[in-house]
């Protein structure tokens, strides 16, 4: 693997819902990843309750939906 120097950093922060608190420290969000569960109605609920607090411009390459849950049992 070729591993370079680099100044950039990483941080991830993890919500259950949106809007997130206003702060003055808050870093700047370059992309949002919604995660929904298949098994959990409320999952989806909240998915859907929280995509009214992301403008619309922030959707094209910035917004992901990660759906988890689709494993059929025998």
């Amino acid at each position: 693997m070729l591993k370079e120097d680099c100044a950039s950093e990483l941080k991830v922060h993890l919500a259950n819902s949106l809007p997130l608190p206003s702060s003055v420290t808050r870093p700047r969000i370059d992309l949002i990843v919604f995660v929904i569960n298949l098994h959990s109605k409320h999952s989806l609920r909240n998915v859907e309750e929280s995509l009214h607090h992301v403008d619309a411009t922030f959707f094209l390459g910035k917004v992901s939906f990660l759906v988890t849950g689709d494993r059929r049992l025998p």
